[in-house]
């Protein structure tokens, strides 16, 4: 049991320590309290139609981003407090940013077929990781539950890996910009 805190308290740190690591001052406290929500499910197992991690046992990709802009977000901020739960949904409650102009918060979408008018994959962007892992380091970005390749489940993933370039459809923008 004693282990189990340790190893509990050192996850519940790393979590923080990233969130931190991403958002830094520049992005608005909403903006941060939903990174921060989404790096806290990190690990999280991926079930394909999970809204819930507790009663479904894992999330899917939509599932997981509206679980946690629900959780963390103003309910002020989302359509009288319930943000959809499907990509396309998603999509159209967004703003369409332009990849210079996204900021850590922003929802990142992808499709599996590029001539499809179906969205396949969203994820929330966390900007430029600057934290523990050398993998990440210094590269751009973002969280999601993955249901495909060498693991699967709620994990960062780089915005300039080859796969998600070639499927990277749009950034859409939910909450306010940032003031700077």
């Amino acid at each position: 049991m004693k282990n189990f805190v340790k190893t509990l308290t050192a996850l519940f740190l790393f979590s923080a320590a990233c969130a931190q690591s991403f958002a830094a001052p520049k992005v608005s406290d909403e903006r941060q309290k939903l990174i921060t929500y989404a790096l806290k499910l990190e690990g999280t197992k991926y079930v394909w139609g999970g809204s819930d991690p507790k009663r479904d046992g894992g999330l899917d990709c939509s599932g997981y981003v509206s679980w946690c802009v629900n959780h963390a977000v103003s309910p002020k901020l989302t359509d009288n407090g319930h943000f959809p739960r499907l990509c396309n949904a998603m999509f159209e409650k967004t703003e369409v940013v332009s990849i210079n102009n996204r900021e850590p918060g922003d929802l990142v979408f992808f499709k599996a077929n590029p001539k499809s008018e179906k969205i396949t994959h969203v994820g929330i962007y966390c900007g430029v990781y600057h934290g523990p892992n050398k993998k990440f380091e210094g590269k751009r970005v973002f969280i999601s539950a993955i249901s495909d390749g060498p693991r699967t489940g709620v994990q960062l993933e780089l915005m300039d890996a080859r796969y998600w370039k070639q499927h990277y459809y749009a950034t859409g923008r939910f909450l306010p910009k940032t003031k700077q």
